[in-house]
């Protein structure tokens, strides 16, 4: 109680900084404190003979046990033989933040054998026809630090890339960014295969974030993309049009011999219908030039 704030923080700073060396968190529960801890014997029973309803509650109990530090690795056969067949949503939502936290590697380093049949289950839910069930899973993977689960997924991924609805398109272009981030040869041609997906994609938000990927990952295809339809930018959907005032304003700040190429693009986004675009693109323009001409057409927005 008389602890002063200076004090507090330095009691409260290393304790951060030892649960910052620790694993990642990428996903945080509220507990109930109150509650009573199960036992594991309980939690067994439950999944293998529980309905549909007892099993989600006992998922939930291992999800908060977890969470909590218990490691439980009893529990993750009965988790695959009896909550993972269920085509009940609630159930799926919870198995993916399961197997997001859960340890899924052996005291060696190697992957647990279990994983194998779970890295199964999520092929097939790559190829569900339910499209929500695909772009969930399709998020889930981008959670995913462990190349062995992710390389035999690989080919599902890329064929989400093709589904008729631009939900699972849009998710499968972040999924690839996200593994080619982390472990690029997974799927070395990545930039490539984004590109290929510009240039036949027409739903404006999956366009956006391959766009993005390629400014972050290939900047030179990004711009070569550009170049392509630079006269049409101004047709374009406006969350595109916020990803290329990025982009030109980036590649003419660090190289100015580019102004000449992409300054005109600007000029055409000053009339864009939305304002954020037209608010970007003119304190884009000003920076990148202080002709008189300029300065006047920003000032218009």
């Amino acid at each position: 109680v008389g602890t002063s704030r200076g004090s507090a923080k330095k009691v409260l700073r290393p304790f951060f900084a030892m649960a910052a060396a620790e694993q990642a968190c990428y996903t945080l529960l509220n507990i109930n404190d109150d509650a009573e801890t199960p036992n594991e014997m309980q939690l067994r029973q439950d999944l293998q003979k529980g309905d549909t309803s007892t099993r989600v509650t006992a998922v939930k109990k291992i999800i908060q046990m977890i969470l909590n530090g218990e490691k439980m690795p009893g529990l993750l056969m009965p988790i695959i033989q009896y909550a993972m067949p269920t085509n009940d949503h609630l159930m799926k939502k919870l198995l993916l933040v399961f197997f997001e936290i859960v340890p899924k590697m052996q005291a060696d380093g190697k992957l647990l054998h279990e994983m194998i049949l779970v890295c199964d289950a999520y092929r097939r839910d790559l190829q569900h026809p339910n499209e929500y069930i695909r772009g969930s899973t399709l998020r889930f993977l981008c959670k995913l630090k462990e190349p062995e689960l992710l390389e035999p997924l690989m080919p599902a991924i890329r064929q989400c890339l093709e589904h008729r609805h631009a939900y699972v398109r849009r998710n499968a272009v972040l999924a690839i960014y996200t593994i080619y981030k982390n472990f690029d040869y997974l799927i070395s041609d990545a930039p490539e295969l984004m590109q290929d997906f510009l240039e036949k994609e027409q739903d404006a938000s999956c366009k956006r974030n391959a766009f993005m990927m390629l400014i972050h990952v290939d900047q030179e295809r990004a711009l070569d993309y550009l170049s392509t339809c630079i006269e049409q930018v101004h047709t374009f959907n406006d969350i595109l049009q916020l990803v290329i005032v990025e982009l030109v304003y980036k590649v003419c700040y660090a190289n100015p011999a580019e102004r000449g190429r992409f300054i005109r693009c600007i000029y055409n986004l000053l009339n864009s219908s939305s304002s954020a675009v037209r608010y970007e693109a003119s304190g884009t323009l000003v920076t990148l030039s202080s002709a008189p001409a300029a300065v006047k057409e920003a000032a218009k927005c």
